[in-house]
């Protein structure tokens, strides 16, 4: 640095640079993690249970001419050896004795029913989750107020989403498990005269909603339980702080009484004084005659 002023100027003008830009970390609260972990898992599960909306939940292959899928909304029909035919798809239409339709719900009221159960809950879940995910997020930014009623209330709100979701698959394997009679496409397929016949057969044949939905009700279950470990350490911990000196009661005295003070005089320095002259002294005055007063006798 003596013999390049300069260069040890720039080195340590960015080096100071450098430090005065990063902010100094503050401290953390410890439940702020488990609501980022939760929120994380939340928006996880949310996101599962969107694709699940729009992917099949069951497939059928009765032949290698023929595949169906079935979705919540729709259901759709594909020949998959064939190169001009393109899938035809249908919406859901709840009629019951329908022998036309895709998806085998409208020949039995039950089977019907799981199914429509199925869809509340699926879209009941997606929301539940999404707002669940939003009041996680509220909470972490109000983490330092220790905001106790509303951390509860997004824990309640996780475990709910969970709870929905998990309905969602439930019903779905309840209706998938239903025997449904009917003369139905896909169910069952007859290979010896190569079409549809009647019968009693339930749909399974699980596909990608319903695998998708077991995962997302699993990621909302991690979410509720860690909400829950972030609820109770919200709940019992507060900021260590800095142990202070007892105080002591005041103790009075009398005032003091300061006696005034004595002036000071100081000392003149005495000097030897000379004698004075003595002086030749007259003698004794002469003494005057006294003058005789005359005496006058009063007149009769």
């Amino acid at each position: 640095c003596d013999s390049f002023p300069s260069e040890c100027l720039f080195f340590f003008g960015s080096v100071r640079l450098n430090t005065m830009g990063k902010a100094p970390k503050g401290p953390k609260h410890p439940a702020k993690k488990f609501f980022t972990i939760a929120a994380a898992l939340m928006a996880i599960a949310a996101i599962l249970s969107l694709i699940t909306l729009f992917v099949p939940w069951s497939m059928k292959m009765p032949n290698s001419t023929a595949h169906y899928s079935y979705h919540l909304w729709w259901n759709c029909y594909w020949n998959p050896q064939s190169t001009t035919d393109m899938v035809s798809c249908q919406d859901n239409v709840y009629q019951v004795g329908s022998g036309t339709s895709f998806i085998p719900v409208f020949s039995d009221t039950k089977a019907r029913g799981y199914f429509m159960a199925t869809q509340a809950f699926a879209v009941i879940g997606f929301v539940w989750s999404v707002l669940a995910l939003l009041l996680l997020v509220v909470v972490m930014s109000k983490i330092w107020t220790r905001p106790m009623s509303m951390a509860a209330l997004a824990a309640c709100m996780v475990f709910f989403a969970w709870v929905f979701i998990m309905l969602a698959w439930i019903m779905y394997l309840v209706y998938a498990e239903h025997p449904v009679w009917g003369k139905l496409p896909g169910f069952p397929w007859n290979t010896s005269v190569g079409t549809f016949t009647n019968g009693s057969t339930p749909v399974r044949g699980y596909s990608y909603g319903f695998i998708i939905s077991i995962i997302a009700a699993f990621f909302a279950l991690l979410a509720s339980l860690v909400a829950c470990l972030g609820l109770n350490k919200l709940r019992t911990w507060y900021p260590v702080q800095e142990p202070q000196a007892p105080m002591m009661e005041p103790t009075y005295y009398p005032p003091i009484t300061v006696p005034a003070p004595t002036p000071y005089y100081p000392s003149v320095p005495s000097y030897p004084t000379a004698a004075a002259p003595a002086y030749p002294t007259a003698g004794a005055a002469a003494a005057y005659p006294t003058v005789p007063q005359p005496y006058y006798l009063p007149a009769y």
